[in-house]
């Protein structure tokens, strides 16, 4: 997705926002006062603003944040000699088991680059309409779990399975020295995207877009395990309990069959989004002032309501 359609998508979706408004809004109020723009606190518009700016910090801190060939494809090295050493290197054999279905995977490789982001737009847009009392807390950790990333991507850069291969100048290298250890990748990875659906990651806009050695964690299975958890939390619904399970799983396919993640790549993105709440839990414990920064203002006020209540 270009920054265009994405921006025209937050725009289209921050109208949704900023009808949270409506409901507190002194009645009598034209339709202007109920849109207009607002940089007061927690307002959909200052959100929206807050996410676009976050997006173009990330994107920049991914491209600034690329790692040197040589330690990004050794670092991959170290990651599958630890997979092989835990039992779960089957990343290859579960790309093998889809790779002569082109059709699927040219649907798969298209969800991987287009869903990921519009799919979290929604969530946030959804806790921030229908569940706003939650929405700054959510908001905070997706925030920090986001940031924390950057530093991994600096001090531990990692090329993904796709690039080991013989396509790549340091790939074959990396599965001959697996190979004299007795891990066997025969030829390696496929790149999908590059081979079957013509996506170039390395070269044109894309690569100003991508940083290619951030593999290590993986936050499309970490958002998306996230979604998982706080829509498990936060509806009633036992079916819609049940059937949001199916995203966090399915990008954990998606990312593993296109050859993008590892599976410890996905298990370090679901450990720093659960690790970035259980920070604040932790500090707001410690240092009850944080309370309201992190929950904010209408959170506190309906659970002091909520306590007279009772």
């Amino acid at each position: 997705m270009n920054f265009t359609s994405l921006i025209t998508l937050l725009v289209i979706i921050g109208v949704y926002s900023w009808q949270a408004s409506r409901e507190s809004s002194v009645g009598g109020a034209t339709t202007w006062e109920h849109f207009k723009p607002s940089l007061e606190r927690y307002s959909g518009f200052r959100e929206l603003l807050l996410f676009i700016a976050f997006l173009l910090f990330y994107k920049l801190s991914r491209g600034l944040a690329i790692g040197d060939d040589a330690t990004a494809f050794e670092n991959a090295k170290r990651v599958v000699v630890w997979e092989h050493n835990l039992g779960i290197l089957y990343e290859l054999q579960i790309q093998q088991f889809f790779l002569d279905k082109t059709t699927l995977f040219k649907v798969i490789n298209w969800i991987y680059i287009k869903l990921h982001i519009p799919t979290t737009i929604i969530f946030f847009v959804w806790l921030f309409y229908r569940r706003r009392n939650h929405y700054l807390f959510i908001r905070n950790g997706f925030l920090i779990a986001n940031v924390i990333t950057l530093f991994f991507f600096v001090g531990f850069p990692c090329a993904p399975p796709r690039m080991l291969n013989d396509l790549t100048q340091w790939g074959p290298g990396i599965i001959n020295d697996l190979a004299a250890m007795g891990i066997n990748l025969g030829n390696g990875f496929v790149d999908t995207l590059l081979e079957i659906s013509e996506i170039n990651l390395y070269k044109g806009v894309n690569s100003k877009l991508f940083n290619k050695y951030a593999a290590m964690p993986s936050m499309h299975f970490g958002n998306s395990l996230l979604i998982g958890i706080v829509v498990t939390m936060l509806t009633k619904s036992f079916l819609t309990k049940a059937l949001i399970w199916i995203y966090p799983v399915f990008v954990l396919l998606v990312i593993v069959m296109t050859g993008n993640h590892f599976f410890l790549d996905a298990a370090l993105g679901g450990f720093l989004v659960l690790f970035s709440y259980a920070m604040m839990l932790l500090l707001q414990k410690f240092f009850p002032s944080m309370k309201e920064s992190f929950w904010g203002t209408e959170r506190l006020a309906a659970l002091d309501a909520k306590k007279a209540e009772s």
